[in-house]
């Protein structure tokens, strides 16, 4: 039997000076129109932590999400809030993984964390662009980069 993993405080998140909205911003307050609020994107990686344990707690052969990928999944919900990124649907995956997903028109963009400091993302957009790779949480400006590039369709109507 495991010991009990450690449960995030998800009144306090982990991340310092993290800043949270607490609404939904108005498309016509001139706000990117897809941001979301922290409350939210927290309440949603508790609902799928408990989905995520229950599954585990009745079959064990599926690998836990480490508490390190919760920590990690709710850093990267930090860049992407600052970044006007929608949020994405987040799951969790039978080889202890979370994942973030967005299909916005005709393409798909993903992220996978396992909770080792690394984020593998893709984005796919009909046949012309494709951006995949893995790189440290911590090289922001890779990271920046990818969020950046994936803005570009979410915030078109901005520029």
């Amino acid at each position: 039997m495991e010991p009990p993993q450690k449960k995030l405080d998800f009144d306090r998140p982990p991340v310092k000076e993290m800043a949270v909205k607490k609404e939904v911003l108005d498309p016509s307050s001139g706000a990117a129109p897809y941001s979301f609020s922290m409350d939210d994107a927290l309440r949603e990686l508790k609902d799928i932590r408990q989905e995520a344990e229950e599954a585990y707690a009745w079959n064990n052969e599926i690998d836990p999400v480490p508490e390190s990928a919760y920590d990690d999944a709710l850093l990267l919900l930090k860049m992407l809030f600052d970044y006007n990124i929608p949020m994405p649907d987040i799951g969790w995956g039978e080889d202890g993984s979370l994942g973030f997903e967005w299909r916005p028109g005709k393409g798909i963009a993903t992220m996978g964390i396992y909770g080792d400091n690394l984020v593998i993302y893709g984005a796919f957009f009909e046949e012309k662009h494709q951006v995949e790779g893995i790189c440290a949480l911590s090289d922001t400006a890779m990271l920046i980069g990818f969020l950046i590039m994936w803005s570009v369709p979410f915030n078109k109507d901005l520029v």
